[in-house]
């Protein structure tokens, strides 16, 4: 079971490692005031921290990602990677430093509002997506593999990973219908490439409020063979944004906690 969870977890670093609005100003008139029409603005995920990695989200005054900061704890020692986004009419410029100052940079493209393709000379970092009719990713492409994702309406209820080292597939089932405000982080946290995604779900349609309340799968990498069934439990802060996700482990055995992630939105 141990060696299992250790599988599991080389996966979601695997994943997390090739993979990562402004707000609208009132228009009522000055002269007919309506404190009904007032937006409030939307919060931004400033912080996730969980047993993998903890990230740290920045903002400029438009409220774009410019920086992201991934501290990853490998056995005992922690290691930081800063990935800085510079944004341009049809693109973002994205650049990656680690430790040891060794630098990548990749250039991801739009078409219509969305992430087209990622321009990199990388073998990890370069993608082309596909969408549905209704600008839902269903699909990246990229040299380490496929992944496909099936949406019905806006619940996402099966991920696919199809690659040269790893294959493997997730259902997503919801029993309660439950929904968050602003939106799911746990759909693109896991799903795409790069923490850009995770900040800005809207730039490749992964933007939805609805909450899962469980997921089974398996996942094949190299010669382990891994099966699983997940329950999450969802806590809010006091806007109803998810704070807390605690994701437990079914087995025949009985029941473990897995993992908790937590979010801070500001």
């Amino acid at each position: 079971m141990k060696k299992f969870r250790i599988i599991g977890m080389v996966l979601v670093a695997i994943i997390m490692g090739v993979n990562f609005t402004s707000c609208k100003p009132d228009d009522t008139p000055e002269d007919e005031p309506n404190e009904d029409s007032v937006e409030i603005p939307a919060k931004k995920l400033v912080k996730l921290e969980n047993n993998v990695y903890k990230l740290f989200f920045k903002y400029d005054n438009q409220g774009r990602l410019i920086e992201c900061v991934d501290s990853t704890l490998y056995s005992t020692r922690s290691y930081t990677i800063t990935y800085t986004y510079v944004w341009r009419e049809n693109a973002i410029d994205i650049s990656m430093r680690d430790d040891y100052n060794d630098t990548h940079k990749c250039t991801l493209i739009f078409e219509n509002g969305l992430a087209s393709r990622i321009n990199e000379d990388s073998y990890l970092y370069d993608s082309i997506f596909k969408y549905n009719s209704s600008n839902r990713l269903v699909k990246c492409d990229g040299r380490l593999g496929a992944k496909i994702l099936e949406w019905n309406d806006d619940k996402l209820i099966s991920y696919q990973i199809d690659g040269p080292d790893i294959i493997g597939h997730r259902d997503y089932i919801y029993d309660k219908n439950s929904t968050t405000k602003g939106y799911n982080p746990i759909i693109p946290e896991e799903t795409t490439f790069d923490y850009l995604f995770v900040a800005h779900p809207e730039l490749a349609g992964l933007t939805t409020q609805n909450l899962f309340d469980s997921r089974i799968g398996s996942n094949i990498i190299y010669d382990y063979e891994l099966s699983y069934s997940n329950k999450y439990e969802y806590e809010f802060d006091e806007d109803g944004y998810v704070n807390k996700v605690i994701v437990t482990e079914v087995e025949e055995g009985g029941e473990e906690i897995m993992s908790e992630s937590t979010y801070v939105w500001e």
